[in-house]
């Protein structure tokens, strides 16, 4: 049987196949150990090709000691420079490394974090020179231009475009141009930028052709499209125009201000935009997430997607979204959206030109009003997502390798060894041995419990205990543990345990999670795999109950492990909004708790160092338990006490419990960075201050005041 291939509406058809023999197919990224969209596309590409071919990827850069997305099996991975801390090289290597690349000079690459040098050069051209691969592909300007100029004529070699010709600068394309002329191939990713790149090289023998984006299938469950969230990504540059995404959601807030809008990416943007944010008072429904790694649980959490980019040459933000069974809102250019997104069917494009705002604005609200409609295209979607797969996109590269001379597989050279490659499939574990490589997945299901299930495969045989172990020792219990059972769904031999908040309760704080086995002494930390959270922003889990507050989020922590931090309060007063301009800070919220319900409040400000200056004030609440809070500015400037200072926020009722103001509902294991309030200028007794909302790290509501220094507040 041939081939499988997307056949439109109709499905899929099968093709003969393209490449009668199997290949060795080596992609070049600048760096593997970043994330990016180009690094997601080419790792499930890889993965796909590997399936009959002999796959590598070779990474400029190394800069973490792990990819952000692991190799699938059969991907090999090397990398030509190690960039990370403790990177042992020779006085003439470490010299080599400090001298600039001279390579396609107008790249942005140069002045980025990771600039080309010449120790990366001097490995590359050498890699080129003596790899026994039959086709290289290029993933980026540097790059390609790098493969035209140092790659050999007896393998094939292809160029890919991701950003599109419209994000270069004139130097650049002159440099690219040269470049792809000398290749056999290069590929875009829409077809009308496909059209750009041939009207610029007439006469040029480069195959030129467009070939789609690939996306695998969501690892993460679909979204209920039962948030209030609209959710964009990318990174943040000029480019991608989230300032009018901004403006736009300005529009929509006012309209519906109980929907927020996440942006994920990180980039030389984001100072601008979050003062952008702080300007328009958007700062309870707009946040910047960072990046995140993996996106299909994020886009899990939304309702609706949107692009504003004035330019969106791949689309992989759109296809991922449509895998995640989101609707998609996107500007109308001649580039990807325009031919991934069906307007009306499975999302809606508006206009690039005049009141873009409006009409983003316009688009959205339609979407966030008319649910059956949302849900129509939710599912058409998921649905015509499928067109991306990364099997049909293989089978695409493969047709074009097939018909490009030199035939491919006609030549073996000799390897090229520079730098150790890095074995991808995960070890099993050992009798009574564990590592840390093991990779255990954990979703918040029904009621905040969770489910962790550790794939099948990674276990040696026997019963195995899933421990957690609090990062607080003085925390009694010190140890919970389940024993793992074997799955009863989906057949896949996984083992699985769930902690169900009827039966467990775990104290505030963090806990990490091991495993061990049944009756070990030791259990050893495991490594975050797949975190599923959107069920935390269901309206059902952001209600207050009876029984006050008890969350649980599970996460990843900075070096890959998994954790659970957890916060149990049994009165609690939870913020849902904070307002601050010059006059005035207000607070609104609700009262979680029986027993917080029960009482009447007096709001209280009091200082962390010594519990002094004391500010008290009325709170209003009413019956349902909806509480708010007016703390005037010259109040709290009057008795600034000079320096910087740290207040408390608390409710007190007299003879009832003391509650601290906070936010600890929804799915932020750490909101500090992502919920960001704006400062408030003023004047006290010492003069000139700013005051400012935060959190902290236990979600706490806390003010902040600061004398002011050298103009900053």
């Amino acid at each position: 049987m041939g081939r499988p291939a997307w056949n439109g509406g109709r499905g899929v058809i099968f093709l003969p196949n393209a490449v009668t023999r199997p290949l060795k197919i080596t992609f070049l990224l600048h760096n593997a150990y970043a994330i990016d969209g180009t690094v997601r596309a080419t790792s499930a590409l890889a993965a796909a090709l590997a399936a009959r071919h002999e796959v590598e990827i070779v990474s400029y850069h190394r800069t973490a000691d792990r990819m952000p997305l692991a190799a699938a099996d059969g991907v090999r991975t090397r990398a030509l420079v190690d960039l990370r801390p403790g990177a042992r090289r020779t006085a003439a290597e470490a010299a080599d490394q400090r001298a600039p690349g001279i390579v396609c000079p107008h790249d942005g690459v140069h002045a980025g974090w990771t600039p080309p040098s010449r120790l990366g050069e001097t490995r590359l051209a050498a890699y080129l020179r003596s790899t026994d691969a039959d086709v290289v592909i290029a993933t980026r300007p540097y790059l390609v231009c790098f493969l035209a100029e140092h790659g050999r004529s007896d393998y094939l070699r292809v160029g890919q475009e991701y950003a599109g010709r419209d994000a270069h600068g004139t130097a650049l394309l002159g440099d690219l141009d040269t470049a792809v002329s000398r290749l056999d191939a290069y590929v875009t990713l829409s077809q009308a930028d496909e059209r750009a790149h041939r009207a610029a090289l007439p006469g040029a023998r480069t195959r030129v052709t467009s070939i789609p984006v690939c996306c695998p299938p969501s690892a993460a469950e679909p979204s209920t499209g039962e948030s209030r969230v609209v959710l964009a990504a990318g990174r943040l540059t000029p480019m991608k125009r989230y300032d009018r995404l901004v403006d736009a959601f300005a529009k929509v807030a006012a309209v519906h201000p109980d929907w927020s809008l996440r942006i994920y990416g990180r980039g030389q943007e984001r100072l601008r935009l979050r003062r952008r944010i702080e300007e328009l008072g958007l700062y309870n429904n707009v946040f910047l997430m960072g990046a995140r790694t993996p996106m299909a649980p994020e886009w899990a959490k939304g309702a609706l997607a949107v692009t504003s980019s004035g330019t969106e040459p791949s689309g992989i933000s759109v296809v991922e979204a449509m895998s995640c069974g989101l609707p998609v809102v996107s500007t109308d250019r001649d580039h990807a959206p325009r031919e991934i997104i069906t307007h009306g069917e499975d999302g809606l494009l508006v206009p690039d030109h005049g009141p873009v705002e409006d009409a983003l604005a316009d688009a959205l609200c339609r979407l966030i009003e008319n649910e059956a409609e949302r849900g129509r295209m939710a599912a058409a979607a998921l649905r015509n997502s499928e067109r991306f797969r990364p099997e049909y996109i293989a089978g695409q590269y493969e047709a074009l390798f097939a018909g490009l001379r030199p035939k491919p597989g006609r030549r073996r050279s000799r390897k090229a060894v520079i730098g150790p490659r890095r074995p991808t499939r995960l070890p099993a574990l050992g009798v009574g041995r564990l590592r840390q490589s093991v990779a255990v997945n954990c979703q918040v299901v029904s009621g905040g419990a969770l489910a962790f299930q550790v794939p099948t495969g990674q276990l040696a045989p026997g019963g195995w205990m899933l421990v957690l172990l609090p990062r607080n020792e003085s925390i009694a219990p010190a140890v919970h543990s389940m024993e793992l059972e074997r799955s009863d769904t989906g057949g896949d031999g996984s083992m699985r345990a769930v902690l169900d908040q009827r039966h467990w309760e775990l104290a505030e704080g963090d806990w990490d999670v091991a495993l061990s086995r049944v009756g070990g002494r030791r259990p050893r930390p495991v490594r975050a795999g797949l975190v599923e959270t959107a069920r935390l922003l269901d309206p059902v889990a952001l209600r207050p109950a009876d029984g006050g507050v008890r969350t649980w989020i599970p996460y990843a922590t900075e070096d890959g492990s998994l954790a659970v931090r957890a916060w149990l309060r049994p009165a609690h007063a939870e913020v849902t909004s904070v307002e601050v301009d010059d006059k005035a800070i207000r607070l609104t919220g609700s009262l979680h708790g029986r027993t917080a319900r029960a009482h009447h409040y007096r709001f209280l400000a009091r200082l962390r160092a010594d519990g002094g200056h004391l500010i008290d004030a009325p709170c209003a609440v009413d019956p349902h338990g909806d509480f708010r809070i007016t703390l005037p500015v010259e109040v709290v400037a009057e008795l600034h006490p000079g320096g910087e200072a740290l207040w408390e926020l608390r409710l007190s009722a007299y003879g009832g419990p003391e509650v601290r103001l906070a936010m600890v509902t929804g799915d932020l294991v750490d909101r500090r960075d992502v919920s960001v309030f704006p400062a408030v200028r003023c004047t006290g007794p010492g003069g000139a201050l700013s005051l400012r909302p935060q959190w902290t790290h236990d979600h706490d509501l806390v003010l902040r005041s600061a004398d002011a220094v050298l103009g900053r507040p």
